[in-house]
């Protein structure tokens, strides 16, 4: 299943172009749009030549509150793709199932005291116990088995849930934090490795505005760039 959180802009119609491509290479995986309160909602009737289930919540947490609305409406699935809007699929992605976690990428926590910022509240309000030190999940977007996700929610990681882009970033330090705590090494669950290094000199997608177009089998570049409303 391909969870997909959407604040719609008709200045960067990415939501349209990812589920054709979903489709190109998965012609029956389940597709779920979660709205997150889009003032214009009339991508509904284009998202619905391809089968997308939409689910018109008014989600104002983000990705995060996407992700577990939909796990708790659909929590008997095998696997989840929980992705950005602004995203490109460019072959099937089948192979990944076969692993129980996989990020896009990741990012040393210590760059910004901010992804550390929510470390308390983890350890309080759910049964892990984090570190300051190790890495983050870019995004926050994972794919995952279910197990993974009925740890998180085993767990009380559903509490966590954002209310403004600053508090994803504490969330992408977060479930760096939380995956790690059960074992996971970052760097081998990611797909690209250390994103700040591809975006620093001499890196695979610098300068700015970072080039993503090498990202393969499935890209994620910045749709804030071309839509200034994304912030």
């Amino acid at each position: 299943m391909f969870v997909i959180p959407c604040k719609y802009s008709s200045k960067c119609n990415s939501i349209l172009t990812l589920v054709q491509d979903i489709r190109k290479y998965h012609k029956t995986e389940k597709i779920v749009v979660v709205d997150s309160a889009s003032d214009d909602k009339s991508y509904f009737l284009e998202l619905e030549k391809y089968n997308v289930d939409i689910q018109d919540v008014s989600n104002r947490n983000w990705a995060i509150g996407a992700y577990w609305h939909v796990y708790f409406k659909y929590p008997n699935e095998d696997f989840y793709f929980m992705i950005h809007d602004t995203m490109r699929v460019k072959a099937n992605l089948d192979y990944l199932k076969e692993k129980d976690l996989t990020t896009i990428a990741t990012f040393n926590r210590s760059i910004n005291p901010s992804f550390n910022m929510w470390n308390d509240k983890i350890n309080t309000e759910t049964k892990y116990k984090v570190s300051q030190h190790g890495n983050g999940v870019y995004g926050p977007m994972f794919l995952c088995k279910n197990k993974v996700m009925k740890r998180l929610y085993d767990c009380n990681v559903n509490v966590l849930l954002p209310t403004c882009k600053a508090e994803m970033g504490y969330m992408e330090g977060g479930f760096g934090a939380i995956f790690e705590a059960d074992g996971y090494n970052m760097t081998h669950c990611s797909l690209f490795g250390d994103i700040i290094q591809h975006e620093s000199p001499g890196g695979k997608s610098y300068p700015y505005p970072f080039n993503t177009n090498w990202q393969y089998p499935i890209e994620k570049f910045y749709g804030h760039i071309i839509d200034e409303n994304r912030k």
